[in-house]
């Protein structure tokens, strides 16, 4: 995977909210009551084949670390971007192997490895993914969204969007794509595609900040979306999408490197270069307001990586690249006052996603 920016990267949570009364989608399924385990996956570096799967039983208190493998007896790949639950599945995103790994939620095996190509066999480069309706939807860098079959698990459909789509979520019965261009610097794209669900076709593009990177929705289907800018004179912005079209933004976050959503709240991380801090601040989406106070503010963390809140607890974890480069990451959880709980040591190289399982 080519990088845009050592501390940029997608990370999300891999649950996706329903939005409007009238237009429930159907919410990527969780465990019943809590969460007993977690997945952790980590990118790896790019051309080493370095991608993991690690595993973390609430109730023994075990990391597993090489989960997949152990299990599959080969590893994930090259560059794993991107994972989501979706009913008894889990769709994992590998990047620079081209290829979504279907695995059984509640065993690990992996049920289909899918190749990801173009119609010349050209690797389509898959980044990220969201599910409804029976689908899973994968942005990737031949600047497509590509439709899977949770059934049959294959590919049965494709759509053009704008150049190297990124994030991606459904609200309002259209899927929303994040259109970086980031890999046509200085060039980069600032729109976001709207695809109908039903006919699976572009109907229009938003524009939004330069170079846009995640976009999740809330309840009331507006969707929220980070832009990186250019990393030098146009900073990075926060946005708001509302059902009908209309585009806000939101000044009064600064500095924002990532960001999740749970329920009405948008957590967003950024690093305190003059503190060395990682610092999470609160957004509330129903009063479009930037709470007071820093959530979190903890300087063990070198290169925070990804966000992610668990949606039974409230607790918050995020992923540490260290030092971006040949040394294992680590993920840290704290509660939802913001105090640290634990710490998982090591999983693998570059944590970027967690999952919760029953």
């Amino acid at each position: 995977m080519k990088k845009y920016f050592v501390f940029i990267l997608l990370l999300t949570t891999a649950f996706f909210t329903a939005c409007t009364p009238e237009t429930v989608i159907d919410e990527t399924e969780l465990p019943a009551k809590e969460a007993k385990r977690i997945l952790i996956l980590s990118e790896g570096f790019y051309g080493d084949n370095s991608a993991s799967l690690a595993h973390y039983d609430f109730d023994k208190q075990v990391l597993t670390k090489d989960y997949f493998t152990s299990v599959n007896q080969r590893g994930l790949g090259d560059t794993a971007n991107d994972a989501i639950r979706y009913g008894a599945k889990i769709y994992v995103v590998v990047n620079s192997s081209s290829t979504v790994e279907v695995i059984a939620a509640n065993t690990g095996k992996s049920l289909k490895q899918i190749p990801m190509k173009t119609a010349t066999n050209q690797a389509k480069q898959p980044r990220y993914a969201a599910a409804y309706g029976g689908k899973v939807y994968v942005t990737s860098h031949d600047d497509t969204v590509t439709r899977i079959d949770t059934t049959t698990l294959s590919i049965d459909g494709s759509v053009q969007v704008g150049a190297d789509p990124e994030g991606i979520c459904i609200a309002n019965n259209n899927i929303y794509v994040a259109n970086s261009g980031g890999m046509n610097f200085p060039n980069y794209d600032k729109t976001v595609s709207v695809i109908d669900l039903k006919s699976f076709m572009e109907t229009k593009k938003i524009e939004v900040g330069l170079n846009p990177k995640r976009v999740y929705a809330d309840k009331e289907g507006d969707v929220y979306v980070y832009s990186v800018g250019n990393y030098t004179t146009v900073p990075a912005t926060f946005q708001k999408i509302t059902p009908k079209g209309e585009v806000a933004a939101f000044d009064e976050v600064k500095n924002i490197m990532d960001f999740t959503l749970s329920g009405d709240k948008a957590f967003i991380y950024y690093k305190d270069y003059a503190t060395s801090e990682t610092v999470v601040s609160v957004f509330d989406c129903l009063n479009d307001k930037l709470l007071t106070g820093k959530l979190i503010a903890d300087k063990s963390i070198a290169i925070p990586y990804s966000i992610t809140v668990n949606p039974f607890n409230g607790d918050i974890y995020l992923t540490d690249a260290v030092e971006y480069v040949k040394i294992l990451g680590n993920v840290y959880c704290y509660d939802k006052t913001g105090k640290r709980k634990f710490t998982l040591e090591n999983p693998g190289y570059l944590p970027n996603r967690v999952l919760f399982l029953n």
